[in-house]
């Protein structure tokens, strides 16, 4: 037999799940092959210490200690309180309130005087006003003048 053949084989030996012939070819396997023997007396040390754990039996009051005590442990510990919104956030926004009418009635900026468009006093002995004083005609015909002076028509 080859090792792979014997390592597939070690726990049916171990176990007892085998037939004598093919017993005595594995043992003369693990006697000549150092490294499948390391692995047959490893998985039986594994199983042997599986084996020889004592049964635990439970006494009839296990589960009720078990379940006061998780009790206790529960009564124990603090419960969190939420944070409390609902006192906080109508506080905040009194606040804010406040704090806006108080800015409004004492800190408001006063507005601006708006500017109103200043007429130019009409100082008569200016030449420029003189247009003013002109009839329909003659100013119609100023214009003629100073559109053929600076615009060619």
């Amino acid at each position: 037999m080859n090792c792979f053949e014997v390592q597939e084989r070690i726990i049916d030996l171990i176990v007892g799940n085998i037939q004598p012939e093919e017993k005595e070819l594995i043992l003369e396997h693990i006697n000549r092959c150092p490294s499948c023997a390391e692995d047959f007396y490893f998985i039986r040390q594994c199983i042997d210490v599986c084996c020889s754990c004592p049964d635990f039996e439970e006494r009839d009051e296990y589960w009720e200690e078990f379940l006061v005590s998780v009790h206790e442990r529960i009564s124990l510990t603090k419960p969190k309180k939420p944070f409390p919104f609902h006192i906080v956030i109508p506080v905040a926004a009194g606040a804010l309130g406040a704090f806006g009418l108080i800015y409004f009635l004492f800190f408001r900026p006063v507005p601006r005087e708006v500017a109103q468009p200043q007429i130019p006093e009409i100082n008569n002995k200016d030449p420029i006003y003189e247009v003013y004083e002109l009839s329909p005609e003659e100013q119609q015909e100023f214009i003629k003048m100073v559109n053929q002076r600076y615009f060619g028509e």
